[in-house]
């Protein structure tokens, strides 16, 4: 199982039903991005991202709001890219988490695209080996914040990419 997919588990529909209920896309647009996701793979709330369709910053406060965790800009917080270099760019990708920073409190803040229930808490923790924090993002914000990761990479290693 993979933790984070799209697919057509109860996850997956919850997701769904979460983007209609909530108002942030019709039945209609929920398909379309539906069809993308089933031909290419994109997480659909980064179809509706990219199609234009939904605002990161508005996706972030449904989730937020849905799952009872603080919204997180990748983009305007903090990275600790040491503890993000541990563990493959792929991993966060396919399952829609990003590990942030460690906290004060021993724990590590990890950025989530997708419901943080019992069995993605303890699969996470397992991977990074620490007990885990949410905070809700976009899966756009993810795929954005490991071409950050991998361009400061690619930067330390002399090598630049266009």
């Amino acid at each position: 199982m993979n933790p984070g997919s799209d697919d057509t588990s109860a996850e997956g529909a919850a997701f769904a039903d979460l983007l209609v209920e909530s108002g942030l896309v019709s039945n209609g647009q929920l398909a379309r991005a539906l069809l993308e996701h089933t031909v290419s793979g994109v997480a659909i709330d980064a179809v509706l991202v990219a199609e234009g369709v939904v605002e990161p910053v508005a996706l972030r406060s449904v989730l937020a709001h849905a799952w009872n965790l603080p919204a997180l800009n990748l983009a305007r917080t903090h990275v600790d890219y040491e503890l993000v270099d541990q563990w493959p760019d792929e991993v966060y990708l396919s399952e829609n988490w990003f590990p942030v920073r460690d906290q004060a409190n021993g724990t590590v803040l990890v950025a989530t695209s997708r419901i943080p229930d019992a069995s993605r808490i303890e699969h996470i923790a397992a991977v990074i080996a620490s007990p885990v924090e949410f905070a809700a993002v976009a899966s756009a914000d993810i795929s954005a914040a490991v071409a950050r990761a991998v361009k400061r990479r690619t930067r330390g290693r002399g090598l630049f990419l266009s």
